[in-house]
This record gives C-alpha cells, sequence and structure tokens, in this order.
C-alpha cells in the first residue's frame, strides 16, 4: 500500500511542484517564527542563565531583567558571610548612550559587576577576559554589536553617558530583548557613571549562589520574611517570570503564535487539496481496490500516507533552508534558535496538521461503492 501511495503522490509532477512549493514555504515560516521567539527569550534570559546564581533578590513587582528598580546595595553586604551562602553579589544595570564616531548617539545597556568574580558578567569571550574591566575606566561589548556600532577594535575608546571607556575585550552571545548592546563594567564605575544620583551605591539585583542548590526554596522563604520590601526569586522563576512578560504582556506571544500556527495551516492546506485531488482522480481505482477485498484500513494508509510523504518532502526541504538562513538573519542581529529538539516537535505537528488534512479523503473513500468500477 505503501508502493502504490507513493506512486500516487508522485503520478503528477506539475501537482507536486505546486505541493511542495506550498508546504515549503508554510514550514519555513513557522520554523523560522518558532526559532525567532525561542531565539528572542534565550537572549532576553541570557544573563540570568549565566550568572551561576541559585537566588536573585530584586526591587518588588520586577517583571523582567532589563527593567529593574534599584535598591540600597547594603543589603547584599548583610547577606555576606551567611552559612548556607558560597557569594552574594550585586549587579547593577542602568542604560546610557554610547556615542559613535560620526556623532550619532546608540543606547546601550550598562551591566556593573564585580570583576574578581565576574557575576552577572560576560560568561563567553571571543578576546580578553572578564576580570580586565577592574581598575579604570573600561568596557567589554559583546561582539554581535558590531553591526550597529561599527569596527570594535581592542584599545580603542568610546565615550559612554560622555565618559570615556577603553574598550578592553569581545564578548559573545551577550544580547538582550531589546536589541540594544550591552555593555560590561565594573560594579563601581557603572555606579559613577549613572545619570542619576539617587541611583548611586544601589543595586539592580543581587545573586546569591548556595550551597546546597536544593535549598533554593527554603533559603527564599526565609529571605522573603527578612526582605520584605525585595522579591526573592528562583533563578527558574526569575527566567519563567521575564519570558511571560515578553510573551504576554507585550502581545508578542500572539502574534508569534498566530504566525506559526498560520504556517501550519496553510500546508495543511495545501497537502488536504493535493491529497482530495489525488483521490478524487483515482476514485475508480480505489473502487477497484475495494471490489477486491482491500480492508478500510489498506484504504486509508494509501490516503495517509500520501499526505506524509507531501509533509516530509517539504519538511525535508524547508528545514536546510531555515539552516541557510540562520547565518545571514544573525548578521543583521536576528538571532534563530534551531535545535534538534524544535526541529522534531515542528515536524511532528506539520506531519500531525498533514495527516489530519487527509481526513476529508478518507470520508469520501469510506463512501464508496465498490458496485461503481462495474456501472462506469
Amino acid at each position: 500500500m505503501i508502493w502504490l501511495a507513493t506512486r500516487l503522490a508522485f503520478h503528477n509532477r506539475a501537482r507536486l511542484v505546486v505541493t511542495l512549493f506550498g508546504v515549503v514555504f508554510s514550514t519555513y515560516l513557522t520554523l523560522t517564527e518558532t526559532a525567532l521567539y525561542i531565539g528572542m527569550m534565550e537572549n532576553a534570559t541570557s544573563i540570568i542563565r549565566h550568572a551561576g546564581a541559585d537566588l536573585w533578590i530584586a526591587s518588588k513587582g520586577v517583571q523582567n531583567f532589563d527593567f529593574a528598580k534599584p535598591f540600597p546595595d547594603e543589603r547584599a553586604k548583610s547577606l555576606q558571610g551567611r552559612k548556607e551562602f558560597l557569594w552574594a553579589k550585586p549587579i547593577s544595570l542602568s542604560w546610557g548612550f554610547l556615542k559613535l564616531p560620526d556623532g550619532a548617539q546608540e543606547l546601550v545597556e550598562i551591566i556593573g559587576y564585580d570583576p574578581a568574580t565576574p557575576v552577572g558578567g560576560p560568561w563567553e569571550l571571543t578576546s580578553g577576559a572578564a576580570g580586565d574591566v577592574g581598575g579604570g575606566d573600561k568596557m567589554i561589548i559583546d561582539e554581535s554589536a558590531e553591526q550597529r556600532l561599527g569596527a570594535l577594535l581592542l584599545g580603542g575608546s568610546w565615550e559612554v553617558n560622555d565618559r570615556p571607556l577603553k574598550l578592553v575585550g569581545l564578548s559573545r552571545g551577550a544580547k538582550t530583548f531589546t536589541t540594544a548592546p550591552i555593555v560590561f563594567t565594573s560594579y563601581d564605575l557603572a555606579q559613577e557613571m549613572t545619570p542619576d544620583i539617587s541611583r548611586h551605591a544601589a543595586a539592580a539585583y543581587i545573586a546569591i549562589k548556595l550551597r546546597d542548590p536544593a535549598d533554593a526554596e527554603r533559603v527564599a522563604s526565609s529571605l522573603r520574611r527578612e526582605f520584605r520590601d525585595n522579591e526573592i526569586l528562583t533563578t527558574p522563576a526569575f527566567v519563567n517570570r521575564t519570558i511571560l512578560y515578553w510573551t504576554l504582556q507585550t502581545g508578542m506571544g500572539a502574534a508569534f503564535c498566530l504566525t506559526a500556527l498560520l504556517g501550519l495551516v496553510v500546508g495543511a492546506g495545501t497537502i488536504g487539496q493535493t491529497v482530495f485531488a489525488n483521490t478524487m482522480e483515482h476514485l475508480g481505482e480505489f473502487a477497484t481496490l475495494k471490489a477486491m477485498g482491500a480492508s478500510p484500513g489498506d484504504l486509508n494508509t494509501i490516503i495517509l500516507a500520501q499526505a506524509a510523504i507531501d509533509a516530509t518532502a517539504g519538511f525535508a526541504i524547508a528545514a536546510p533552508l531555515a539552516f541557510l538562513s540562520r547565518a545571514p538573519l544573525e548578521r543583521m542581529g536576528v538571532t534563530l534558535a534551531i535545535g534538534p529538539l524544535l526541529l522534531f516537535g515542528l515536524f511532528c505537528a506539520t506531519l500531525a496538521t498533514a495527516l489530519g488534512a487527509a481526513y476529508f479523503s478518507i470520508r469520501r473513500v469510506q463512501k464508496l461503492d465498490p458496485a461503481t468500477i462495474f456501472r462506469s
């Protein structure tokens, strides 16, 4: 039956080409939209996930990492020396303007961390080291910012908030959902560069590493009683809160979901229409098989196999195209998180919708009277 389904699928080459075009387009749309959403969420939570902390102390009501309300960093000092902590480090976050060589300005996100124990700093560097920002007006910028800032040459000087900073390193993978370049500096320098003087000696977050990560919930409950004016979050909870903010409160999640579903529907409709056309074109053959004793399951197998062939062939073309477009898109600042799990999940979704689209063809064949072949 699979052999017969293959012959039917490839019988009309022109129809097959049109079908594959529609399936490839819809699958590529679904794959890239889903990968783009995942990539943006990874960017939005990158520093949280790579800081190595188990708990985060933040301002009350914090919704995501990028929009933080500072609080006195003296609370970090009060946490030092506790037996259940390995460390508790303040991280500052502010926004500023970096002056470009042509005189224009670019909005940047300034992250300040302790160079001695670079919690919240860059986790992967192509040049330099995370500790190089200590002892002077120095900074590290992610290499992805080069397309917006121009050539990033080590040792070069850039003005951030009208203060000259020396570029001592380039990081990799440090991006934000807002796409604003990240500037890493020492915690003390970041405090000095904050335009609002009331925010000096103020931390955006306190990252805590526990001796036993399994105690995270218990320690978090204890800290909530101690710091009633702050939000105490485990790392997974902070990641989830950030993702939910960008997904639900900005409406972005609905937009990506709608586009991805639209791609699946277009693909399913294209496959369903093709399979139905093939079925109607070969009703005589189906009636003959039914008259010869073919079971309903055999006939269903032929129809479902056609849908599966179209879906598999279209996905096999669309997936490499998505991989080929990944590098050009990332050079434009768009992150596509395409991995084996995503490919497997979307292939299953594409296959399921294609098989579902074959329902009308199955229904038509099941109602077919075998006597049709004799009457004709």
